[in-house]
């Protein structure tokens, strides 16, 4: 990919992420207080988790596009330590929803009102850790989809390959 396309391409990614940070609550909110729902709990949750992770999103990709605009290979040093904690932080996030969902299942006095909707939110804030930290699962670009039908299987991510470099410079 020539340099100022990839600039661009990191660059949107970038952008993309921080306005999803406000559209998708903004979404939630109009979505909920249109159809009237009274327990918002769930939902909150796991839309914080999302954009949680988005925000490490708009972090990671401005990282990445300044250091191609400093012709680095490689993230700042300090990014594996941060991006690290990230994910452990996301981990304990994530399991908050499944803490509530137990907690609201074995006592009658509490009733946060989980709903099929909330429950899809949930996944897909786990989705979202899983293509920033594990897998690429979203692909958005012809090059992301060439990838998949040439080789049949999803590839790391951007994210988990630039952890493994950083940490191997961090080891040497």
């Amino acid at each position: 990919m020539k340099r100022q396309k990839l600039i661009n391409r990191l660059r949107y990614l970038r952008n993309f992420e921080f306005i999803n940070i406000f559209f998708l609550p903004g979404c939630l909110y109009f979505i909920l207080s249109t159809v009237g729902t009274v327990h918002w709990m769930y939902y909150i949750v796991s839309m914080f988790v999302i954009c949680f992770i988005l925000a490490q999103g708009v972090l990671y990709w401005h990282l990445k596009l300044q250091s191609v605009r400093r012709n680095e290979r490689a993230l700042p040093w300090y990014s594996y330590q941060i991006f690290r904690l990230f994910k452990w932080v996301n981990v304990l996030l994530l399991a908050v929803y499944p803490a509530l969902f137990f907690v609201d299942r074995s006592s009658t006095d509490i009733d946060f009102g989980a709903s099929i909707w909330s429950h899809l939110i949930y996944i897909f804030s786990i989705l979202e850790y899983v293509n920033y930290y594990h897998y690429q699962l979203s692909h958005d670009s012809m090059n992301d989809i060439r990838y998949l039908m040439r080789h049949r299987k999803i590839r790391r991510s951007p994210l988990w390959k630039d952890m493994q470099q950083t940490k191997g410079q961090l080891d040497d």
